[in-house]
Formats: structure tokens, sequence, C-alpha cells
């Protein structure tokens, strides 16, 4: 009489769509990656995360296996955006002995002081809005677009505005080194060497800027 019960027949297995779309898209996945820079034991994190972000989303993922691969790989560039910014990729180290044979910053604190003079007097030669423009564009970062709203010009005004206040403190540096004494041989001042240092330094001294604006 046991053998007599009836069974519900059994219905075929279907696979969850982001189990698909692994077996489908996993090279590509890690090629993409790889081609974007990653390797190693952070390859196979990101692959893991961005499966991880499909599983999530699968209700988001186009039902066409062509449209979801195109979505995997748009995935794939913005985890590798995001991995490059968190502060532990672009800080950690694994050496232990990084501390003990790092270098002490400035190697030279009397040349760096005497540059930080520098850029300050240079900045003191400089009309207020110009410096104005430096100190918001290269210093905090404005973009030419927030700039050129500022300014009441267009992005193309603001570019030709920033381009000429970057001379001129080239201009003024310049003048500045030539006037130094003992001065034994001239420097130049290339604007792809002082942009980096001029970022640097009048970091430190943007408390001073409210005393810069009530210069005449």
């Amino acid at each position: 009489m046991g053998d007599s019960i009836q069974r519900t027949p059994s219905r075929p297995r279907h696979k969850p769509r982001v189990e698909v779309l692994y077996e489908l898209f996993l090279a590509e996945v890690r090629d993409r990656l790889g081609s974007l820079g990653l390797q190693g034991d952070d390859l196979e994190e990101l692959v893991q995360i961005v499966f991880t972000v499909a599983n999530r989303r699968t209700a988001v993922i186009p039902r066409n296996d062509e449209a979801a691969r195109r979505w995997l790989m748009e995935v794939c560039r913005k985890q590798v955006s995001n991995f490059r910014k968190l502060y532990r990729h672009a800080y950690e180290v694994l050496d232990p002995e990084a501390v003990a044979d790092a270098v002490a910053q400035p190697e030279d604190p009397e040349q760096y002081h005497a540059t930080i003079a520098l850029v300050q007097a240079a900045a003191r030669l400089m009309p207020e809005d110009e410096r104005e423009i430096l100190l918001r564009h290269d210093v905090e970062g404005e973009s030419l677009h927030e700039i050129a709203k500022w300014l009441g010009l267009k992005k193309s005004g603001a570019h030709v505005r920033v381009k000429q206040a970057r001379a001129r403190f080239v201009e003024k540096l310049a003048l500045i080194e030539a006037q130094r004494r003992g001065r034994r041989r001239k420097r130049g001042f290339a604007l792809a060497w002082f942009m980096g240092l001029f970022v640097e330094l009048w970091r430190w001294i943007l408390e001073k800027r409210a005393q810069w604006k009530r210069l005449p």
C-alpha cells in the first residue's frame, strides 16, 4: 500500500540568475579587472565583489545576456574606481620596516621654510583677483565651472584667467628669486615644476589669506 503513494513529480531546478552570469562571464570579468590594473589577491577580491553586487541587484540586471554583460563591465569599472579611493589601498603598506626606514619630511627644513617664504613673497606681488583664482582652483580644488560662475564668465574664459594667474605667479616667483642675496645661479621656473610646489606650500599659508586681501 505504501508503494502506491503518489509523489509530486520533481520540477527541473532553475539556476539563479547570478549563477548563470557567473558561468557565462567570469572570465570576462576577471580580464576586465586585470585590464584596469588589478592583479593577485586584489583582483580575486574584486571578482567576488562584482558578483556580490550582481546578486544583490538581480532585479535590475537586464535579461538579455549581452546587455547583462555590459552591465557587469560597468560594475567592474565602478568597483575598481571605489577600490582605488580606499584609504587603506593608498596608504597601507605591508613592510614592517616602513616606519623605521621612512625619511623625515622635509629632509632640509631650512630650505623648506625658505621656499615657503619665497612663495609667500611672490603671492603678495600678485593682483588680489589673480591670487584668489589660484587659491580657489589650484589649492582648494574648485573646478573651472565653479571659477567661471564666480567670475561671471564662460568656462573658456575662466580657463584663460587661470593660465594668466599661473603665468603671473611664475613671473613674480622668478623676480623674487632673482633678488635673493648671494644667488649664484639662475633657476628655471617651469610651469610643471611650480604647480606641485605651489599646491603643497600654499596650503600651509592659507591662514594668511585674510592678510593678503588687505594688500594694495
